[in-house]
């Protein structure tokens, strides 16, 4: 699901750049800037349970397994918890105010949609000079998740980001399915399974 994030943030980056040359693209920022706040909306309301990917407790983004009966948060945190902070586009005044249409969209839905945009980082206060910013992770998630990536009991090791936390080495995440139990435990450098290829990355 993390592409899903960035590609509307990526697409509506492109088709603004195209409409200050080309006014067709407006409408297509448009669609885009719309897709990306139903996706923003849908990770904190999946399916008919209403499921949310965003776990308030531990301050931190989960994968949500959806069974027939049921849905299930697997807390395993792995930097699919980190991949809504790359889903991030800014939007400088200039460029809202060579399209008034797409301003005009932006405008209404900050005004008349408050039950989407609180899923949205805020767009009301201005930046430098009235820039725009367009985010998945608000600023208290934010510093939830920033708390776990630079600290070096989770993400933060020696050698850069590590791809799962460090918190799973004393505490591994075991999931049961029909008697069988699954484990997923921190485990650095090679892996002692040949399932991965060797290294535990």
């Amino acid at each position: 699901m993390p592409d899903k994030w960035e590609y509307p943030l990526n697409m509506l980056a492109i088709a603004l750049e195209l409409a200050k040359t080309n006014p067709v693209y407006e409408d297509i920022a448009t669609k885009f800037f719309e897709h990306f706040r139903y996706i923003a909306d849908a990770m904190n309301k999946i399916g008919e349970l209403e499921a949310s990917l965003w776990n308030q407790q531990d301050g931190f983004y989960y994968d949500v397994l959806h069974l027939p009966e049921r849905q299930i948060t697997l807390k395993v945190r792995s930097m699919v918890g980190l991949i809504p902070l790359f889903a991030i586009e800014t939007i400088e005044p200039e460029t809202l105010n060579m399209l008034p249409g797409f301003k005009s969209c932006l405008e209404w839905f900050i005004k008349n949609r408050p039950d989407l945009k609180q899923n949205v980082a805020c767009m009301v206060t201005k930046g430098v000079g009235a820039r725009r910013l367009l985010a998945i992770v608000s600023r208290d998630k934010l510093r939830s998740i920033l708390q776990k990536m630079l600290d070096e009991n989770e993400f933060f090791g020696p050698y850069g980001i590590r791809a799962l936390s460090k918190f799973h080495a004393e505490h591994p995440y075991i999931f049961d399915v029909d008697g069988s139990k699954f484990c997923v435990d921190y485990e650095p450098a090679e892996s002692s399974s040949g399932l991965f290829g060797g290294n535990s990355n």
